[in-house]
């Protein structure tokens, strides 16, 4: 059995990432059902639906997150790749309280927001990376080229966000985030199509590991 710990690890990450993604989507849904002027059939507390949910949702990352940590680290024992993605997931997880904390000081939360993108980079990278690795020594080069292909997306996005970024750095958060907002929207959009693609090849890796365990 080769890389039993990439495998028990690639999968433990790609149940983390369904996670957020449902974290994500949930919070999305309350976000547009809890706008003023939404019509509904009966009078909801949107304060006390959002605020039970509210919290459902930070539990619902804050299990991704541990969990996300738990499976990396595991698959770090069989993959080299994957270490460096160890490291940006702890600082993540590290500037989230900061990023809480300095919300409202434009500065601060500026420079934050920056080293965050920059940790989330390097995770995102560095399992493909290590997925990449692990497909060509299992002899799958067609895996590894998709890797390849996530890349560009990345760093077609990466060239819009320092976009964004450089303007709020110059004209502050507000005034910044109306001036770049065509960039902004480009940059979300290449966001989404990017985790799209990185959760399909988390998903392409574990079966990976899983029919070569199989064999």
């Amino acid at each position: 059995m080769k890389y039993p710990n990439a495998s028990k690890g690639m999968k433990i990450l790609m149940t983390a990432e369904i996670i957020a993604l449902a974290a994500s989507l949930i919070a999305l849904t309350l976000s547009v059902f809890g706008m003023p002027g939404i019509d509904s059939p009966e009078p909801i507390d949107y304060l006390s639906v959002s605020g039970i949910s509210g919290i459902a949702v930070i539990g619902m990352y804050v299990a991704a997150y541990g969990m996300a940590l738990f499976g990396i680290v595991r698959a770090s024992r069989d993959e080299p790749a994957f270490k460096v993605s160890v490291y940006s997931i702890i600082a993540m997880i590290i500037l989230a309280v900061p990023a809480a904390i300095f919300y409202e000081n434009e500065p601060v939360f500026l420079a934050i927001s920056i080293a965050g993108d920059v940790a989330q980079f390097f995770f995102v990278h560095y399992i493909i990376h290590g997925i990449m690795h692990l497909s060509e020594h299992l002899g799958r080069p067609e895996l590894s080229k998709q890797g390849k292909g996530i890349f560009t997306v990345i760093y077609i996005g990466i060239f819009f966000e320092v976009i964004v970024r450089i303007i709020e750095i110059f004209y502050g958060m507000e005034r910044g985030e109306e001036l770049a907002l065509p960039f902004d929207v480009a940059a979300n959009i290449l966001k989404t199509v990017e985790y799209i693609m990185f959760l399909t090849y988390i998903v392409k890796g574990n079966k990976l590991l899983k029919e070569n365990n199989a064999g």
